[in-house]
This record gives C-alpha cells, sequence and structure tokens, in this order.
C-alpha cells in the first residue's frame, strides 16, 4: 500500500469528482440592473446567437441534405449546434456572475458603463454608431432592438477599432461569453455543442478507468482545509502533527489589525514555514522536511487528489487556474495561466520536463556571475529533480497534433525533437491540463509533497499568507538590518502566526513580489525584470482522410519540439522561438480563434477536432513589472512584447505554418483578430508566399504595439525576484536568500536571472533543491 492511503481509503472506493470540479454550474450572484443585463444578453445572441439551418448548409426539411453528413445523427447534432445560442444556453447570467467575481474594479466599471451605453439609445449611437439607424420610428434603437447583422458589424468594428478601450471590452466580453458557452456543462458533464464538434469531453479519458480500483489520495489526512475546518480543528490538526502551539501572539503588531474583528488568533512554531507548494515550493518542503526539519506548508489553494478531476473545462480552469483561468495583464494584451492548488503549476502543467539549457547555464555563470550554475552540484541538482519525477523522453504513441508538427518540420528538414516529460511512456493523457486523473504525472503533490508530509510536514491548504514578519536582525555575525520571523496568514476565520527560523516564500512570479512589498521589504527590484515567454499560435485543419490520425485533444500533450529557430549554439545569442503544440479544449479554442461573425465562428468551432494547433514559445528578452498598488490589496501586471522578441516569433510562425502544409493541411491560419485564411489545396505557392508576408506583418505590429489584434499567452511566468551579485540589482543571493532579510528565502521561478528559453518546471525545482540545501547547512549552524 502507498503511503499516505489508509486501510480505509481501499475498501471505500469514493465517488469520483470533487464538487467544485463537477458539473451543473449554478449562476453566481451579480451585480448588473436589468437594462444592463438585457446589454448583455443581446451580446451574447450577437457572439454565439441561434442560426437557422441554412447556416448549417442545411434546408429546413433536414433529411433532403443528409449526403452532406456521414449520418444522420451527425446531421441532427450540426442542427441542434447551430440552434443553439449563447442565451439559450443560459449564458448571460454565469458570465454576469464570473464578471462580478473575477474583474478588477475599473475593468468591471468599463464593462457596466459599456452596458448601460448600449442599453440606451444616444449610447447604442454613441458606441455603434451609423449602425444603430433605421428608417424605422424611432430611427435610433438601442443595441438588443438592433437585427442580429447590424449587431455583428458594431462588435467588428470594436475588434478592428484603433481606440484601445473598443479593443479591450470586445476582448472582454468575447473571451468570457465564448469560453462560457463551449466549456460549460450540465449535471450530465456535457455540453450540448460538443457532438458536433467531435468532442468527446472527459468520456473517452475516463472510459477506461475502472471505478472499483481504489484511487490514492496520497496527502489526505496531511492537509488541512480552511474551507472546511474551524479553529478548534487547527489546534488539533497541529498538536498531533507534532508542533508546538504558541500561547501569547497578540502583543504582536503584525497582528494587531485583527484585533476586535471576530477572528481567532493561533500561534504554532516550527523551523520552517513554506509559502507556496508548486514546483518550487513542494521540493523545497520535501528536502527540508527530509532533512529533519520541522515543516509547514500554507497554500492558498485547496487541495485535489487523482480521484477529484473530471476532466470537464469549466470547473477546472476556474478551480485549478489563478484568477479562474482569465488571469492577464492589465491592458489585456498578455492572457496568463498560472495553478491555483496544492501542487501549483505541476498539477496542472503539460509535463514538459526540459533541463535548464547548457546555454542558459553558461550565461548566467559567466555573463551575470552567478557561477553556482556551471557547477557539478547544479547539474546532480537537475539529475535528482528528474529521478524523482522519473523524467523520460519515451512515448509509445504520439498524438495527432506532435505527428503533424513532427512530420511537417521532417518533411521541410528543419530540426525537430523530443520533448522530455515526467509521466511514463504509455501515458497518453490529453486533458492533463485540466489534472492528472491516473497520477502518472508527477506533481509535488505525488511526489515532493509527499516526501514532505511522510517526513512530518504539514499543509495547510486555502490559507491566505498575508505578510512575513521581520525584525532588527540580532545576529551580530550578520551585515544584513533584519531577519525574517515567520509569517502572518489567515486559515478561515483564523489569523495564524508561524513562528520560524527559516521562511520560504514559492509563491510564484506573480504572487512573491506582492507578498514581498505588502510585507514592508524595498528592494526596488521586487516585481520588475518580468519574463513570461509571450506565446503566439497558428493552425492547420485536417479533414478526416488527411494528416495524421486522431483528434487535437487525444493522446499526450507534448511530444515534439522543433529549436529551428531558437539560436542555441555556441556562437547565437540563445534568445529565439522554440515550437510545441499546446492543448486547447472547446472553450479556450473558441476564445483564441478569431471571430467575425455568428456563422463563421461556429463554422471554425466545427472543425475543432481535426484542427492542428502549434504555438511559438519566446525566450523574451523584453521585461514587464509586477506593482502592488497604494492599497496593498491589487497588483497591476504590466508586459511589453519587444522588437527583438516579435522579430523571433514571427519567424516560429512562419516555421509553424509551413510544417502544417508540408504535415497535409488542407487551410492554414492564426488567430489575428481579421481571420484570414489560406485554403492550401487551391492555392499556388506564390499565394502562400504571400499569404505568409501578410501573416507575418500583421502580427509583428499587433505583438510590437500591444493592440490585441493577435492573442499573446504565457503560462511561464519568471524573474520578478531574480537572483544576482548585487542588491542594486537583484532580489536574492545564489543561495536563494533575500539581501534584506536574514532567514527569508525565495524558491520559485521569481528567481530566474532572465527568461529560461523552455518550459521552466526542472529549473525550478533544481534552484529550489539547492536552495533548500543551502537553508539545511544555515539552520544546523
Amino acid at each position: 500500500m502507498a503511503a499516505g492511503v489508509t486501510k480505509g481509503d481501499c475498501q471505500t472506493p469514493r465517488k469520483r469528482g470533487h464538487p467544485k470540479l463537477r458539473g451543473g454550474q449554478a449562476p453566481l450572484p451579480h451585480k448588473f440592473s436589468r437594462r444592463e443585463m438585457r446589454a448583455l444578453a443581446a451580446l451574447c445572441d450577437t457572439l454565439v446567437p441561434s442560426l437557422p439551418l441554412e447556416a448549417a448548409g442545411l434546408d429546413r426539411n433536414v433529411t433532403n441534405s443528409i449526403e452532406e453528413y456521414a449520418s444522420k445523427s451527425e446531421m441532427e447534432n450540426v442542427a441542434a449546434f447551430y440552434q443553439l445560442g449563447a442565451v439559450e444556453a443560459g449564458v448571460p447570467e454565469l458570465v454576469a456572475g464570473t464578471f462580478t467575481l473575477r474583474l478588477k474594479s475599473g475593468q468591471l466599471f468599463l464593462l457596466r458603463a459599456t452596458l448601460w451605453l448600449l442599453s440606451t439609445y444616444l449610447g447604442t449611437l454613441i458606441t455603434c454608431g451609423f449602425m444603430s439607424l433605421s428608417w424605422c420610428f424611432p430611427f435610433i434603437h438601442p443595441f438588443h432592438d438592433m437585427s442580429l447583422k447590424k449587431r455583428e458589424k458594431a462588435l467588428r468594428s470594436w475588434s478592428l477599432s484603433s481606440l484601445a478601450p473598443m479593443h479591450r471590452i470586445f476582448k472582454l466580453i468575447k473571451s468570457y461569453i465564448v469560453f462560457t458557452f463551449y466549456s460549460k456543462v450540465g449535471t450530465d458533464g456535457h455540453n450540448t455543442s460538443w457532438n458536433a464538434l467531435g468532442y468527446s469531453g472527459a468520456e473517452s479519458q475516463l472510459s477506461s478507468y475502472d471505478e472499483a480500483v481504489p484511487r490514492l489520495r496520497p496527502l489526505d489526512g496531511k492537509v488541512l482545509d480552511a474551507e472546511t475546518a474551524g479553529a478548534d480543528d487547527l489546534r488539533a490538526f497541529l498538536k498531533n502533527g507534532g508542533f508546538s502551539l504558541l500561547d501569547d501572539v497578540y502583543h504582536l503588531q503584525s497582528l494587531s489589525d485583527y484585533d476586535g474583528k471576530g477572528k481567532t488568533v493561533i500561534g504554532v512554531s516550527c523551523d520552517v514555514v513554506v509559502v507556496g507548494s508548486g514546483s518550487g515550493g513542494g521540493v523545497a518542503a520535501g528536502v527540508l522536511a527530509k532533512g529533519g526539519q520541522k515543516v509547514l506548508v500554507l497554500e492558498q489553494g485547496q487541495y485535489f487528489a487523482r480521484d477529484d478531476f473530471t476532466l470537464l473545462e469549466y470547473p477546472a480552469i476556474t478551480t485549478l487556474y489563478q484568477g479562474g483561468g482569465v488571469l492577464g495583464t492589465d491592458d489585456g494584451g498578455v492572457t496568463i495561466l498560472a495553478g491555483a492548488s496544492v501542487g501549483g503549476g505541476s498539477t496542472i502543467n503539460w509535463s514538459a520536463s526540459f533541463q535548464t539549457p547548457e546555454h542558459v547555464r553558461r550565461e548566467w555563470a559567466e555573463d551575470l556571475g552567478l557561477s553556482f550554475f556551471s557547477t557539478d552540484g547544479y547539474q546532480q541538482a537537475m539529475d535528482a529533480v528528474c529521478k524523482r519525477g522519473s523524467v523520460n523522453s519515451s512515448c509509445e504513441q504520439e498524438s495527432f497534433q506532435n505527428s503533424i508538427l513532427r512530420k511537417g518540420c521532417e518533411e521541410l528538414g528543419v530540426d525537430i525533437g523530443d520533448i522530455p516529460r515526467n509521466v511514463t511512456s504509455q501515458h497518453s493523457c490529453g486533458s492533463c491540463n485540466l489534472g492528472c486523473v491516473t497520477g502518472d504525472k508527477c506533481s509535488t503533490s505525488e511526489t515532493w509533497l509527499l516526501d514532505a508530509v511522510n517526513s512530518g510536514a504539514l499543509i495547510l491548504s486555502s490559507c491566505q499568507a498575508k505578510t512575513v514578519l521581520h525584525q532588527r536582525n540580532s545576529r551580530s555575525s550578520s551585515d544584513k538590518t533584519r531577519e525574517a520571523v515567520g509569517v502572518v496568514a489567515e486559515f478561515g476565520n483564523v489569523v495564524l502566526y508561524v513562528k520560524a527560523r527559516a521562511t520560504v516564500l514559492a509563491c510564484g512570479s506573480l504572487n512573491t513580489p506582492p507578498l514581498m512589498l505588502q510585507s514592508g521589504f524595498q528592494n526596488e527590484n521586487i516585481g520588475r525584470n518580468f519574463h513570461l515567454h509571450p506565446i503566439i499560435m497558428g493552425w492547420g485543419y485536417f479533414p478526416e482522410g488527411t494528416g495524421a490520425k486522431g483528434t487535437n485533444y487525444d493522446g499526450p500533450i507534448m511530444t515534439a519540439i522543433s529549436k529551428q529557430v531558437a539560436n542555441w549554439g555556441s556562437e547565437a545569442s540563445g534568445y529565439g522561438s522554440v515550437v510545441e503544440v499546446p492543448i486547447l479544449q472547446p472553450g479556450y479554442f473558441g476564445v483564441l480563434m478569431p471571430w467575425m461573425s455568428g456563422s463563421q465562428h461556429k463554422e471554425s468551432m466545427r472543425k475543432y477536432s481535426r484542427t492542428a494547433h502549434f504555438m511559438v514559445v519566446c525566450r523574451d528578452r523584453g521585461n514587464g513589472k509586477i506593482v502592488l498598488d497604494k492599497n496593498a490589496k491589487t497588483t497591476t501586471i504590466s508586459y511589453t512584447v519587444q522588437t527583438e522578441d516579435a522579430d523571433s516569433m514571427v519567424e516560429g510562425l512562419e516555421l509553424g505554418l509551413r510544417a502544417m502544409v508540408a504535415g497535409g493541411a488542407i487551410e492554414i491560419g492564426t488567430h489575428h483578430i481579421d481571420a484570414e485564411t489560406l485554403h492550401v489545396s487551391t492555392s499556388s505557392t506564390r499565394e502562400l508566399e504571400e499569404y505568409l508576408h501578410r501573416v507575418k506583418k500583421a502580427t509583428f505590429e499587433s505583438v510590437t504595439r500591444n493592440n490585441m489584434g493577435c492573442p499573446v499567452c504565457s503560462a511561464h511566468q519568471m524573474s520578478t525576484c531574480r537572483m544576482g551579485t548585487d542588491p542594486q540589482t537583484s532580489v536574492v543571493d545564489s543561495s536563494g536568500e533575500t539581501w534584506e532579510a536574514e532567514g527569508l528565502f525565495i524558491a520559485d521561478a521569481s528567481v530566474f536571472p532572465t527568461a529560461s528559453g523552455v518550459n521552466p518546471m526542472i529549473t525550478v525545482q533544481s534552484i529550489a533543491y539547492c536552495t533548500a540545501h543551502a537553508i539545511l547547512k544555515t539552520l544546523e549552524t
């Protein structure tokens, strides 16, 4: 029996699916008025309208058109899809609640102002122009009274407008409405549109999973969640775990703000408190606990084990991702994906497990003075984390998308290689971005955190760290004026003071800087030097009978990579782009595919299952910043793609599109808002070259001007508390300890000196491994 699993776990199989990850989403409360909701419903009906059968190539006597489809049932599915609109599917109430929950105050104000304008005659004239006019009384019509054709023209004008607010509001409403329509499910775990898209949802992934086989919950008994536990539960949990509770903590200045607010204050002491449980925090906790330290892990997300996952896109994205999967830069230019549960990004990443490239290690060691990265010790750290994560490059059956990319690159005679992964060679789940149902993917909750709890560590989930406590340094041997003494966190209705000999921050590049800043640290590099590997995508369409077999959601997510334009090598800069493939379930697929009209977008969605995507991942020179606002409650995320990076990205885009053509695509396209595609099968070589030239030019201009004409995404955030040799240019030293406070360490991707250029998980874990060993030496002295 595996460690951490009780006999009772095996005797009583659980019903699959955590309540938060099941179907049948109920609308959340919202703040919109009836007039605003009427305008929102009209927007929903414009973006995803109910269309007549003729739009699907069917006449009203559907039996006359059956020859166009493989079967009558397929034809009926397509007919039902076209006739179903977002309003009939209940999308307006769902997105209204999501808007209220997720949007920042400025975004919500802009949205509500737009809805109010659209609900009035004059406001519609201002926002929609002549489209709101007609020869019929009253001559000016509010948005909901305009025809579908005019409403579509109005939204197209917003998407193509030179006014940034119009771009932003279009992207905002399109993203929420389209994502919700294509990802929401009923209590049966199904979405009506999926049949027409050729998407089987979770069924194909779960059908072979034997419900009678006991499923492991490795961390059960060692994780306490604030959503279900109170003060007495917390005290008992800590005491039973061997932690010492503190008698008097009310005198602490940092806790005074909570007095009189009905919260219980509990204090606990330990050797090390680790804030965050992802790739960095999980490894740090595992190494420190195995090293004999009493470790307490604080995680703002919840714990979900393998049998909690349902592989349903809507509940998984909104629960397992920070910001509900709709996080982005404040100007809307970059969409950001980051994990938000126990295990962090390792729970929802795509398994790619690259060691830090040699040229990156060389740059960090030789150019930046961090010689530690060129040592055998760092290589041993990478080998250790790869071994614990079962990293290998074997794959028994490559997926449809990876096969297309590999074949296309081979036909072109350009570089194509294998991606090492932290799964077995048999692993073929195409939905690991929604959680791994078999536990085969070696996330930290299946590996390093298990090591930690088996060595006496405990994890508090749904626990939000509020501030790092620090005081004047009492150690005469140190030249640092401050020393960290622990963390204050909120655990439900409890204010928790954790007194620790060492504090490790591993909240990720988005969250570690705000925590540092609101704790009073003043190093000017905190939150600066932000890198995020900007990503753009392209696609090729392969009808059945062309290209590789399968669908774009079956099989391993990532196994093939082209470094043709990565600029690796002894004489190259090391700054360029790699080409890989993504996984896009229908919701995100719909968000990314360009929208010109309801019928055009639905036609794109019908091609879903046989549309192969590739993504261009850029090692960025440019950077942004994360700044805490004046009231210390929200953060501002800014980022701009630099010209040199955009050059690399469009070079990768061209390579990917050529690979799609070489792989047999009959149609290719990008996500640029003008929705231009090329039908390869009917185009000449000259037409292909002209198309590629136009696409590269439009994408370059969109990316560099940040006008949102081409969506830019990020799944890798780095360098916001970077490592260096000088406090004037960095936040931590080579051991991961902050320059400002002794005993305060950072162990996540925020310490990267520059962007890594490849999926960063192994680099994060390797640095955390080394930092944890440095902490052990410190605590032993």
